[in-house]
Formats: structure tokens, C-alpha cells, sequence
């Protein structure tokens, strides 16, 4: 690898916050040097949030995911290293074989591969989710490892505070992590593909709260919807409302229960529905892109939320 004298060469695919936050850090290290960036061609579905205008113009930039451009991108600017954070394609081997390619995942390898573990760590109630930086090979999420982190889930936590969790550890940590790396100052360990568990991708129609559920799975489910994209939602009638804020604090108890059925509007502007085994209090909602207290929507305890 080059001296500190002489700058490492890099290709940094980068989509949505994590690769937003993995550029940052890179172009802020005296030790690197961007030759090259690859961005979504469809910025909007991955919420690509990389300003490339700041960038210095010698930078090259492809928007693409097409393949056999990304492969002849690479081999024209012959980079040091390729580092992904966060890709929708799985990389062939002549491609792999064109520089050392490094990926940062967000799950624990070995389990904990593909999609959204973000979104299935808030769901299924884990405590902590961690950051995997391990070599890419042809297998996905399927290289040695060098460096995983844990970033602890709080009850409080929700899926845009985990994102900023990872941001910054990002933007500080990540160029200095891969350059003692590729000095050889971190041991590589094997990723153990016995243990392999999977995560499956999620569609916007995943988010719809079902009220037969328990509370805590609906909150949890309310907890890790970006709301950006996949936000949790039920319906009012025909009005399709996102539920951005709840909580299971009421103590009151019912034994006669309709799953969806408003009990209560709060004076201070939310309302309790039913559940499965209790009361959820929704605090806070979206209705056609605007922010509301639930009781401006919804006005009558005859009222009930419906899954579909």
C-alpha cells in the first residue's frame, strides 16, 4: 500500500445517508485522495443526500447501476481501494478483481445479511445494532471482517435517531478505520457463513399497521418506518394517515376490544386506540404530506383505523 507520503486512491460507491456520511469522511482525510464516485442513477429511491457540487471537479462521478459501466469506470481510473456503502447490485468477480474492494454493512455478520436491518433491528425489539466493515467478495456480505461496531437501541430510539447514530460515527470514524486496515494495523477475522442468518427487503406495503396486533409490535413497527420512504400507516375511511409518534403509556384497561377503535381524544391533542391487548396513544400523524396533532384528523371516538 503507499506511504503516508503518497495518497491512497479511492472509488467510493455511495448511496443514500451512509454513503453520504462515508464521503464526507474520506474527503476529509489527508491520507485519501476521491479519484471517483458512484451515485445511484435514480437519486430520488435511495435518498442520496451527497451534495457532488462541492466536490473538486477533478473528481469523476458516474450516476449509474448499470453493470458493465460500473466495471469500466473502475478499470479506467485504476483505484487503490473501492469502498461501498450501500449498494443495490452484487459486484461479479471480474469486476472484484479490478482493485481491494471493501464494504460497510449495516448488521452484525455473519447474520443479519441483505436488507433493511435498520428497519427489522426496530421491528423485532433487538438492543443493539452494529456496523460490519469487512472485505467484498463475489458471496454478498460474505468477506473477511475487520472492524464491527455497536451502536445500542434505546426505548427512545427510532429509526431517523439509529441513522443519525451511524452518521456520525461515519463521517468521524470510517477513512481512519480503513486506513489502519490497509496498514495492517487490524486483524482480519472469518465471517462465519455456518451462523449466516438473512434479512428480507421491505415494500412501502410492509409499514401497514395491523391494530390486532400487541402494542409493542405496532410501536415497534411505527418505530422503525422511515417515514421518508416507508412511513407506518393506517386509514381513516379513504385518508391514508402515517403515524409518526406513539407511545403505550395509558393504564386504562379494556376487556371488549375492536382492534383500530379510537376510546379517547387527549386534550393535549392525541388520541387512544385499541390494540390487541391494550391502548396505543398516537401523539403525532401525517396526512397528505402535513404534520398534525391526530385529534385534527380524526374528531370522534366512533371512529375506527382500519388496515386497509
Amino acid at each position: 500500500m503507499p506511504t503516508n507520503k503518497n495518497k491512497i486512491s479511492l472509488i467510493i460507491v455511495a448511496f443514500g445517508f451512509m454513503g453520504s456520511s462515508t464521503l464526507n469522511s474520506f474527503y476529509q482525510n489527508k491520507f485519501f485522495e476521491i479519484k471517483g464516485i458512484i451515485i445511484p442513477a435514480d437519486n430520488k429511491y435511495y435518498y442520496s443526500e451527497i451534495n457532488i457540487k462541492k466536490l473538486n471537479k477533478d473528481i469523476k462521478i458516474l450516476p449509474s447501476d448499470d453493470k458493465t459501466k460500473v466495471h469500466n469506470f473502475i478499470k479506467k481510473i485504476k483505484p487503490d481501494i473501492v469502498v461501498i456503502s450501500t449498494y443495490n447490485k452484487i459486484l461479479d468477480k471480474k469486476t472484484l478483481g479490478l482493485s481491494h474492494f471493501i464494504n460497510i454493512h449495516h448488521g452484525k455478520l455473519p447474520k443479519q445479511k441483505g436488507r433493511a436491518s435498520i428497519n427489522w433491528a426496530l421491528i423485532m425489539g433487538r438492543k443493539s445494532i452494529y456496523l460490519t466493515i469487512h472485505q467484498a467478495i463475489p458471496k454478498l456480505d460474505s468477506g473477511k471482517i475487520f472492524k464491527q461496531k455497536e451502536f445500542k437501541i434505546l426505548d427512545t430510539d427510532n429509526y431517523q435517531s439509529i441513522k443519525n447514530k451511524i452518521c456520525i460515527f461515519l463521517k468521524k470514524d470510517i477513512s481512519n478505520i480503513i486506513y489502519e486496515y490497509l496498514n495492517n494495523k487490524i486483524k482480519l477475522k472469518n465471517n462465519n457463513l455456518s451462523k449466516e442468518t438473512w434479512n428480507c427487503s421491505r415494500n412501502p406495503e410492509d409499514s401497514m399497521i395491523n391494530f390486532f396486533d400487541k402494542r409493542q409490535v405496532i410501536l415497534n413497527l411505527i418505530r422503525a418506518s422511515d417515514v421518508e420512504k416507508f412511513g407506518a400507516y393506517c386509514f381513516l375511511k379513504e385518508k391514508k394517515i402515517v403515524v409518526l409518534e406513539a407511545n403505550i403509556n395509558s393504564k386504562r384497561r379494556f376487556e371488549g376490544i375492536i382492534p383500530g377503535r379510537v376510546v379517547k381524544l387527549n386534550s393535549n391533542g392525541s388520541i387512544d386506540c385499541l390494540c390487541k391487548d391494550g391502548i396505543l396513544t398516537i401523539t403525532k400523524v401525517s396526512y397528505q404530506k402535513k404534520i398534525y396533532k391526530p385529534k385534527q384528523i380524526i374528531k370522534s371516538t366512533r371512529c375506527t383505523l382500519l388496515n386497509d
